[in-house]
C-alpha cells in the first residue's frame, strides 16, 4: 500500500480519481472501434462512388460493392436494392424495390416529386423549401 503525500492531492485536498482517464479511454475506444466506413446509414451525405447508392466507377462502369446500373449510373445491392438510397430523407419519401426490375425506386410523400430525379424526392415549389439538389441543372 502506498502512502498519499500532499503533492499527490488535488487542489481540494482529495486524492485524484481515475474518472478522467476512464472517460478519455471510453472516447478513444468509441472513436477507434466505431465504424469509420459508409454502409448506407441514414445521413445527408451522398454515398461514395462504387458503393450502393453511389455512382458507378469509371471508366468501365463497375462497383466496389454491388452491381452497376450503367443506364442510370448508380450502384445497388441486388439482395437489398434500397441500401444507400434515401429518396431525400424520411420526410420526403421512401425507397422500395421496383417489382419489375428489383432495383431501387422512390415513392415520394405528398408535396414532393421525383419527376426531376427518379431516386430523389424534390419539394414542390409551393412548400417554400429550397433544395439546391433540385434546382435547374443541379
Amino acid at each position: 500500500m502506498s502512502a498519499t503525500v500532499a503533492s499527490d492531492l488535488d487542489q481540494d485536498g482529495r486524492a485524484p480519481t481515475r474518472r478522467g482517464w476512464g472517460v478519455a479511454l471510453g472516447l478513444l475506444l468509441a472513436l477507434g472501434l466505431g465504424d469509420g466506413c459508409y454502409h448506407g446509414g441514414e445521413r445527408d451525405k451522398d454515398p461514395p462512388p462504387g458503393l450502393p447508392g453511389g455512382l458507378c466507377l469509371a471508366p468501365d462502369g463497375h462497383c466496389t460493392e454491388g452491381t452497376c446500373n450503367r443506364d442510370r449510373n448508380f450502384c445497388y445491392d441486388p439482395l437489398d436494392p434500397c441500401d444507400g438510397f434515401f429518396c431525400g430523407g424520411d420526410e420526403r419519401g421512401f425507397c422500395f424495390p421496383d417489382p419489375m426490375t428489383q432495383q431501387p425506386s422512390c415513392q415520394c410523400e405528398v408535396g414532393y416529386t421525383n419527376a426531376q430525379y427518379d431516386l430523389y424526392c424534390c419539394p414542390d415549389p409551393s412548400l417554400g423549401i429550397f433544395d439546391p439538389n433540385c434546382t435547374a441543372g443541379g
